[in-house]
């Protein structure tokens, strides 16, 4: 997204996130209601993605009226075979 893969975001709260874009994103869900308010990618709504297995916020799903990929937080991906 905006011709890289990487991005560093705050959040309204203050919070920083280090997040890869991903086309594909197995095992994420989308939660809650889809919103614009505070958009890091213009044009585009997010909902927040979890891990569909345990629950973990993993990032974010963000969609367009034509597009759509997920921005996940660095630091939480794993490989899935860890315990």
């Amino acid at each position: 997204m905006n011709g890289a893969h990487a991005h560093c975001f705050t959040n309204p709260h203050g919070l920083k996130f280090h997040i890869g874009c991903y086309r594909d994103a197995p095992g994420c869900i989308a939660i809650g209601a889809v919103t614009t308010e505070f958009t890091w990618f213009p044009g585009y709504a997010w909902r927040i993605a979890d891990c569909g297995k345990c629950g973990v916020h993993l990032g974010w799903l963000f969609t367009s009226s034509a597009d759509g990929f997920h921005g996940l937080i660095d630091d939480r991906m794993t490989t899935g075979n860890e315990r």
